[in-house]
């Protein structure tokens, strides 16, 4: 089989939290969360004599392991080599380990000329979206997103909202040094381990999300979006706070959130198992970056300032045609 070079991209996946497990819930988790356009992630295929990964060696067994799990489905995915052009820290709570798993699917399938770009179909492919669905209905629509937890017959939490994010309202993003996130066993020892959560504590997230938060991002209320979110990251902590060590994981978010504030940013929080924290602020107010990271106690490469990615991701081919995923 001829085997079509190309090249695709995506962006980074911040996470707002979890709405709720355990025995009294019919789903499962829930979640909502956004696509940012940086850190970027950036994949290219080639045919090649043998399969390869270059460019990043911790991507490169992940990678492998999805090829062969194709092959053994039956897709005839000749050799190729698989470049990582350009990829986000791993395990720091921006989602790459579910956008270089769906990024490279997509790209390996689209080069045999088998797109198949369902939810279901990729999360059963990459073993992906498994508790939150957010990374995948991101990876594959960009936007703010909103899933509605698996069921006991779920292969992927069903998307319930995608919603365009205002272009002016950027992002800060600041990734403190320290441990990395949960993730892998460990992460799945927490989630064994944590209790359920209480059903006033979910019901509570539930209406943050539903009558706060979405009406505030569709009436481009900046101030009011902020104070749901950060109502909504108060209360996700709090449920994690036993396998994390607190609210936040990183002792350093109150200091750097500090700062953040002194900057004009609301709906300050912390992505995921962290230790990336994120806020939000009108777009077009300079920030002088080197300053802000010196503030926050960071390398000015652990600190950026991006804005939301409201499609999903891109194909690039050989013959110049380029599409956008789910558009």
């Amino acid at each position: 089989m001829n085997l079509h070079a190309g090249e695709i991209q995506t962006g980074s996946r911040l996470h707002f939290g979890l709405l709720g497990w355990g025995e009294a819930y019919v789903r499962q988790f829930g979640g909502l969360g956004l696509m940012i356009e940086e850190p970027a992630l950036r994949l290219a295929v080639a045919p090649s004599e043998v399969d390869r990964v270059v460019g990043s060696t911790s991507a490169a067994s992940r990678i492998t392991e999805l090829m062969g799990n194709l092959r053994a489905r039956g897709f005839a995915l000749p050799p190729v080599c698989i470049e990582v052009l350009e990829a986000p820290r791993e395990h720091v709570g921006l989602g790459s380990g579910t956008q270089l798993s769906l990024a490279a699917a997509c790209l390996l399938l689209d080069s045999i000329a088998q797109p198949d770009l369902a939810a279901d179909r990729l999360a059963e492919l990459t073993a992906r979206g498994r508790r939150s669905g957010v990374g995948l209905h991101g990876f594959l629509h960009g936007g703010l997103i909103v899933d509605g937890g698996r069921s006991s017959d779920s292969v992927a939490p069903p998307l319930l909202a995608r919603y365009e994010f205002p272009s002016d309202w950027s992002v800060l993003v600041v990734i403190p040094e320290g441990p990395t996130g949960l993730h892998g066993v460990e992460e799945r020892r927490a989630f064994r381990e944590l209790p359920s959560v209480p059903t006033a504590v979910s019901d509570r997230l539930c209406r943050l999300v539903l009558l706060e938060l979405l009406p505030a991002l569709i009436e481009r209320d900046l101030p009011l979006f902020g104070e749901a979110l950060e109502r909504i990251q108060r209360l996700v902590g709090e449920t994690f706070a036993p396998a994390q060590g607190g609210v936040f994981a990183n002792n350093a978010f109150d200091r750097i959130a500090a700062v953040l504030r002194d900057e004009g940013c609301v709906g300050i929080g912390q992505s995921s198992w962290g230790p990336a924290l994120y806020g939000f602020r009108l777009a077009g107010n300079s920030v002088d970056l080197d300053r802000l990271a010196a503030r926050c106690g960071v390398d000015r490469e652990r600190i950026l300032v991006t804005k939301a990615r409201n499609r999903g991701a891109e194909l690039r081919r050989s013959s110049g045609a380029t599409s956008v995923l789910a558009d």
